[in-house]
């Protein structure tokens, strides 16, 4: 399975566990100043792209042979929106770090997008895993993970759980009930629904 990591200009804390995930992936797209958490590391990316709004533009000497997709200031679309659609076709799976925190209105777009690409793209934080769901999803758990259901767009229907310790069934979630910190009682964890959209912010042990 292809894997392409994106580095965005959110939080990133150097953390050893993330830099040796993005290691693992086979391409590496450096979002705008996501390209300086790229050169603290010490990793070339294999594709730079943005408006550079935050990236140093004395930072992009450093990479003169990587590909550079230039973008427009002015644009409907955010940064890694467009960094997104040039990939997804490219592999099977997304993987965003620094897509979270120093920018609200980033982060919660971010969130948003992810639901237009249910089990293809996570965010990933030093501490948590963020994805939309497909309608019938497996997940791998460790009993005692914290686990979240979080209705986007809507309410999200027709939920039916199994492996968690409150289950739901053909239940649904939406602005006055949200499925915050439940827990993982297996190694493996079934989520339908029926309608909606809905994100599952898994903690990591």
């Amino acid at each position: 399975m292809k894997t392409t990591a994106l580095i965005a200009n959110g939080e990133f804390q150097n953390s050893a566990i993330l830099v040796e995930k993005i290691k693992t992936c086979q391409r590496i797209v450096a979002v705008d100043g996501g390209l300086k958490y790229c050169h603290a590391i010490g990793i070339a990316p294999d594709r730079i792209c943005g408006d550079f709004d935050s990236c140093p533009p004395a930072l992009l000497e450093h990479y003169p042979n990587v590909p550079l997709t230039q973008l427009q200031k002015d644009k409907d679309k955010t940064d890694l929106e467009v960094a997104i659609e040039s990939e997804i076709d490219q592999c099977d799976f997304l993987v965003i770090f620094g897509g979270w925190g120093l920018r609200i209105d980033h982060s919660l777009t971010n969130a948003l997008i992810l639901t237009r690409y249910p089990g293809r793209i996570t965010l990933e934080t030093e501490n948590e895993l963020l994805f939309a769901l497909q309608p019938s999803s497996r997940l791998h758990c460790t009993p005692g993970q914290t686990l979240s259901l979080i209705p986007m767009n809507g309410p999200a229907t027709g939920i039916t759980t199994s492996g968690l310790k409150w289950e739901l069934s053909n239940k649904h979630l939406d602005s006055h009930f949200v499925g915050i910190s439940n827990v993982c009682r297996k190694s493996m964890i079934d989520i339908q629904f029926i309608g909606g959209s809905l994100l599952c912010c898994l903690q990591k042990i």
